[in-house]
């Protein structure tokens, strides 16, 4: 995605003690959500379980990820966003998370958009439309709309992020024209129904679970990893 300018290793010390609470208070979160009788340090955090972790732990790592591919220091706005929204979620703060996840999003489209007018790719495409469908959860969810309505943009954001990643490790094998084209098909299927989910949620949530799983056939046909484990040397030993 871009040329590292900056020594990412002192940088990488400032967010990952929050993305790591994050992930430690989901977890707690999900399991006392499961029934377990553990305390809870605050009543609201077993609703804080998915906001914490798709947008503290996984969003704080995905936009670090990114912003030390590029390497320009305003992408760093995205980790810091994320990682600050999650801080104060823990402390009650739900408005101010929501806020700061959304510019920690906008960040996010902000690299995905430099890095294809830099070099076109259809897998920067992709997980450019990821890091939109996070914006538009946060978005709702900020403004109060359900966690089982805001949580099919979230997904989609880690859904998309995936499928654009296998096919950056692709480049070297890409996909023939007719496979490309079905995927396309499959990812603009999956995102039309996340816009109707916002009006008609039943039939909506039965589309994206069709393209889903055809998001999942094509990955499971197509991914390189099919071709990588045949070969010889250690991608046949792990």
């Amino acid at each position: 995605m871009g040329r590292v300018t900056v020594a990412p290793s002192r940088r990488l010390i400032l967010f990952l003690p929050a993305a790591g609470l994050s992930l430690v208070a989901a977890a707690w979160a999900g399991l006392v959500r499961m029934g377990w009788a553990w305390p809870v340090p605050l009543p609201y955090w077993p609703v804080a379980h998915g906001p914490l972790m798709v947008s503290g732990f996984l969003g704080t790592v995905i936009t670090l990820e990114r912003a030390v591919a590029w390497g320009a220091p305003w992408a760093y706005g995205g980790p810091v966003a994320a990682a600050t929204g999650a801080l104060l979620l823990l402390v009650g703060q739900g408005g101010a998370a929501a806020a700061l996840w959304l510019v920690a999003a906008g960040v996010l489209v902000g690299v995905y958009v430099a890095a294809y007018r830099k070099q076109p790719a259809e897998f920067t495409a992709v997980m450019g439309l990821g890091a939109v469908c996070w914006g538009v959860g946060t978005l709702l969810y900020g403004a109060g709309w359900p966690l089982a309505r805001v949580v099919w943009w979230w997904v989609a954001f880690l859904v998309l992020t995936i499928v654009g990643e296998r096919l950056e490790l692709s480049r070297m094998r890409p996909p023939s024209p007719w496979r490309a084209r079905f995927l396309r098909g499959l990812v603009g299927v999956y995102v039309a129904a996340l816009a109707a989910s916002l009006l008609a949620p039943g039939p909506a949530g039965r589309l994206a679970g069709v393209s889903l799983a055809g998001l999942a056939a094509w990955l499971a046909r197509y991914d390189v990893a099919r071709v990588t484990w045949r070969m010889p040397g250690w991608s046949s030993t792990v």
